[in-house]
């Protein structure tokens, strides 16, 4: 196995090439992050508020971790939006990142729905979803972004604000985790789960790219933006120092590097995706950050054998003991074969994915 001499990637990765002095293609590629510009990201936002048939201006989602804490700080202290909250209840958060989503609200007094599916359904889906493909966290997207939509429509919402970060680019697994027919065919395959349950956990049993697009270009469903992809962002640290000072956030402290720390279950489905695929989240998100020149090569090293992935994590049978699984299922997990499922993903999506291309090959050669 080759690793990249500049950040942390390594030849499993897919894709992934390394050029004569031992340096990835990603890096290779890199030209430094470009924002797409805060005058744009206003623009939408005056846009907005002109034809705002509600009382909200935009919809946030909160974890409680630093990305969507930071999105509506945004929101409400710098851009002086009309928000309201949502938090959908996924049964795997920490104690931490609920204070902190209790914290935000009364710092901000935007107002604030919890959207609290059966959890013993969302046991089921999770068990079936994790012994069936290796993965809990495509099951969890869709349950969110199903009750994100659901919360903005119910309210006539009409942009959600997400805290997707240029750190999480390019650390994502090669599977369509989060292609709605996917997981249903995963999940209809298991014999704990009716056709009901499944329908009334994704909440839009048929959504796929082109529904999602028609929807909002018709106007049935908001708008999406990513704010960090418009703004040249602070650093993950200067991140959390600004929402600790202006939104009381706190910090997890049992690790240096807290991403994604709202979720009780990431540090052993980290441990998952590195057994399956010989890279993990992690991994990829130290990697950006050398890139960006936030940390060095030899930082992103200590973090990562800190993290000591190849190792199950303490308090992984937390996880394990809340789906009623043994480490024998573990062991039989970290056996799937990536791909497992992908002939059972969206027609539609793949067709709307390649005419994107497509497209956008056409504006790059000017054809």
């Amino acid at each position: 196995m080759s690793t990249c001499s500049k950040c942390l990637i390594n030849s499993n990765y897919p894709g992934i090439s390394f050029n004569t002095a031992g340096e990835c293609s990603l890096c290779n590629r890199y030209g430094g992050f470009k924002p797409i510009g805060e005058d744009k990201l206003r623009a939408l936002f005056q846009q907005v508020r002109q034809n705002r048939k509600s009382e909200y201006d935009a919809l946030v989602p909160l974890s409680g971790g630093k990305d969507s804490t930071y999105i509506l700080h945004l929101a409400v202290n710098v851009y002086q939006l009309k928000v309201l909250t949502m938090t959908y209840d996924n049964g795997l958060f920490n104690q931490i990142a609920l204070d902190n989503i209790d914290r935000a609200i009364r710092k901000t007094g935007a107002p604030h729905i919890m959207r609290r599916p059966d959890p013993e359904l969302l046991k089921k889906i999770y068990r079936a979803s994790l012994t069936a493909s290796g993965d809990i966290c495509g099951a969890c997207d869709i349950g969110t972004k199903s009750n994100i939509f659901k919360v903005a429509c119910d309210n006539r919402v009409p942009m959600i604000l997400y805290g997707t970060s240029p750190l999480e680019e390019d650390s994502f697994v090669p599977d369509s985790i989060q292609d709605v027919a996917r997981m249903k065919y995963i999940l209809k395959h298991s014999s704990d789960l009716t056709k009901r349950e499944i329908d009334d956990f994704l909440i839009f049993p048929h959504l796929n790219h082109f529904r999602i697009f028609y929807n909002k270009r018709t106007g049935k469903f908001p708008k999406e933006v990513s704010p960090l992809f418009y703004l040249d962002n602070p650093t993950d640290k200067e991140m959390g120092e600004i929402i600790t000072r202006e939104m009381d956030w706190v910090e997890d402290t049992s690790r240096e590097y807290s991403k994604h720390f709202d979720c009780f279950a990431e540090p052993l489905t980290n441990y998952i995706r590195n057994r399956i695929y010989g890279y993990e989240r992690h991994i990829c998100q130290y990697s950006n950050m050398i890139r960006r020149g936030e940390i060095t090569r030899g930082k992103a090293m200590e973090l990562y054998a800190a993290d000591n992935i190849a190792e199950k994590p303490d308090g992984y049978r937390r996880t394990l003991e809340y789906l009623d699984l043994t480490d024998q299922d573990l062991e039989e997990i970290i056996r799937i074969k990536p791909l497992k499922f992908e002939r059972h993903t969206s027609r539609m999506n793949r067709i709307f994915s390649k005419l994107l291309t497509a497209g956008k090959n056409l504006r790059l050669t000017g054809s």
